[in-house]
């Protein structure tokens, strides 16, 4: 009698601690849309170029801030344009893996306030 209650315990001890974890974020894929310099704001070196780039992950789409290493242009920056890549959505950041592996955050400007473009809101008018 004694065996069975301990392994109940032991699950439901596991079970419990599994219950309280939160999901792990989960990489998605994203197409970048649309590019533009980013206008700075006053008082502010304007001598580095810096890109709003609007990203669509899965029905939303965010502004993030770009800000390329030094030789980068905005014609290079466009070629990414229509090619889908994995981002991890966070809070206030966005992170994407470059060619060679290496993980960069950019900020988040603008976030989607609503889902205009979710079938289930289409259905319903």
């Amino acid at each position: 009698m004694r065996k069975p209650v301990s392994l109940f315990l032991f699950f439901f001890g596991i079970c419990a601690a599994c219950l309280g974890q939160s999901p792990s974020a989960k990489w998605q894929v994203a197409t970048p849309l649309e590019v533009k310099v980013h206008q700075p704001e006053p008082g502010r070196d304007a001598a580095q170029l810096r890109y709003d780039i609007t990203v669509r992950v899965g029905i939303a789409e965010y502004v993030v801030l770009y800000t390329p290493p030094d030789g980068i242009s905005k014609p290079m920056v466009e070629s990414c344009l229509g090619i889908d890549g994995l981002v991890l959505v966070g809070t206030d950041t966005i992170k994407y893996n470059d060619m060679l592996g290496r993980t960069h955050e950019v900020p988040i400007l603008v976030r989607p306030t609503t889902a205009v473009n979710n079938p289930q809101n289409q259905a319903k008018e």
